[in-house]
């Protein structure tokens, strides 16, 4: 007995002496004050990053109350195309923007998209019709792809999975805080003088691409590339972040290309009922960010009030997501933390599809409930984040459920027809229907993770699909055996 003490002793005694000494005495406290110094320095650009994204995908449903299909000159269905438009370039792009997550430093990858964001979005202010707006929110889309799976795997680069969700949340908020923002630039733009032949809308493109422009600039020459060339981290201090990440069993691992990693991604039942909750989630996400403002207007709005009455929409998805990655980080379920928040999502989508326009105390909660829906997708990227193994794998699990937001943003505005105005009851009902079923599919997924650890604890081999098992018995390539999955 006392021997086992003293081994133990003497295995804290050599696991002390790999970590940052901040004068706290535990392990335990020295790792939160690292981990905190790393949250000040890498998390506020991630914010920025997501918030700006959102601020650009939004711009063009605040634009559109504010004269944008007159300007030029759109009819129909025209809209619903810019944002379906948009979506299919993303859904393209995943990708080769993949490809070159795997080839070149996530933030340089990141810095450039990140740039011509900025340049296109300045350019979108100067067009005079619609095939130029619609080109340029191509282009868009083709470089706003890389978001979600960069700042995945940068997250992982240096958190362990336990952490992950609530950073992620973290970054995520900057979703809600874009549809504030968003709201409150709207509402200024409209008071730009009538008679300005630039017109608000076309303002708001030029300051949000600016601000691109330069936040670019901070991911290029401030975020580190890796955790190893991060210069606020001594060099105990890297070496301490890469021990955590190996201790926890599913760190990004090296940036090296296997075939049978993509292969295990694609083959994986997890990935396609990620991508299927994903699309579920995404599509009443994403019909509030493109078409809110048309509804709050349909409500007998003016555009002012409209932009305003938006910014509450904002305060829900961050109060949301904080609240959910805040619980799950203190050992709350993530499958349960899903479910219940699709609950509210479920009422505020039958609050917008039964009750009539003029109530429209009623049909502004609706839509504020639905903006409950955005905060699990926060969880889905941490959950790819933690339960892909490996980069490589990582990178085509984050790019194959990033598609699957792809697909969701083009099926939802396409349920949004000019010949259903002003009430859009398909599109409300759609919003009601796949609510229900997104509930369904994310308790499958419980009962997936669940069967396939209680399979692995039986066996003594790492948590895994059966296809990773078939290419690991044919490669002899093996898994860290304690590798659970997490739910």
């Amino acid at each position: 007995m006392s021997d086992n003490s003293n081994t133990t002793k003497e295995r804290d005694l050599e696991m002390k002496d790999d970590i940052p000494d901040y004068g706290l005495g535990t392990v335990e406290a020295n790792d939160k004050k690292l981990i905190r110094k790393v949250d000040r320095w890498i998390l506020p650009i991630m914010f920025l990053v997501y918030f700006l994204q959102m601020l650009d995908k939004i711009s063009i449903n605040y634009s559109n109350v504010m004269g944008l299909q007159q300007d030029l000159g759109m009819k129909g269905n025209d809209f619903s195309w810019l944002a379906t438009a948009f979506f299919i370039a993303y859904a393209a792009a995943e990708m080769p923007q993949g490809f070159f997550l795997q080839r070149f430093p996530i933030t340089k990858v990141l810095g450039v998209n990140v740039f011509f964001w900025g340049v296109f979005l300045c350019c979108s202010s100067a067009t005079q019709s619609y095939a130029g707006i619609l080109s340029l929110r191509i282009l868009l889309g083709l470089t706003e792809a890389v978001v979600a799976p960069a700042l995945t795997l940068y997250t992982a680069s240096f958190y362990q999975r336990r952490e992950m969700v609530y950073r992620c949340g973290l970054w995520y908020c900057g979703l809600g805080a874009g549809q504030i923002f968003g709201g409150l630039i709207s509402f200024a733009a409209q008071h730009a003088p009538a008679n300005l032949s630039f017109g608000g809308w076309r303002i708001m493109f030029v300051v949000i691409g600016a601000v691109n422009i330069l936040v670019s600039l901070l991911v290029l020459f401030v975020l580190p590339e890796t955790p190893e060339k991060a210069k606020f981290l001594s060099e105990v201090e890297k070496e301490r972040i890469s021990q955590r990440l190996t201790d926890d069993q599913a760190g990004v691992g090296a940036k090296v290309f296997r075939w049978r990693s993509v292969l295990e991604a694609f083959g994986d039942l997890q990935t396609w009922l990620l991508v299927l909750l994903t699309i579920l989630i995404t599509i009443p996400s994403g019909v509030i960010t493109t078409f809110s403002s048309i509804l709050i207007s349909g409500f007998g709005y003016d555009d002012k009030q409209s932009a305003l009455l938006n910014v509450p929409s904002g305060v829900v998805s961050i109060t949301a997501t904080m609240v959910c990655t805040y619980a799950i980080s203190k050992g709350f379920s993530r499958w349960l933390a899903i479910d219940l928040l699709l609950i509210p999502t479920l009422l505020g989508s039958c609050l917008m599809c039964f009750l009539p326009t003029s109530n429209k105390g009623g049909c502004l909660a609706g839509i504020y409930l639905v903006n409950t829906t955005v905060a699990p997708l926060a969880l889905i990227y941490a959950w790819t984040g933690a339960n892909f193994k490996g980069y490589t794998m990582k990178v085509a699990g984050t790019t194959i459920i990033s598609a699957g937001f792809s697909v969701a943003n083009i099926l939802g505005p396409q349920t949004f027809q000019d010949k259903d105005a002003p009430r859009y009851i398909p599109a409300k009902i759609t919003l009601v229907a796949v609510n229900a079923a997104a509930i369904f599919i994310s308790t499958a997924l419980r009962i997936l993770y669940g069967r396939r650890n209680a399979s692995a604890d039986r066996l003594g081999t790492p948590a895994r699909s059966v296809i990773e098992a078939r290419v690991a018995s044919e490669s002899g390539a093996e898994d860290d055996p304690n590798f659970r999955y997490v739910y």
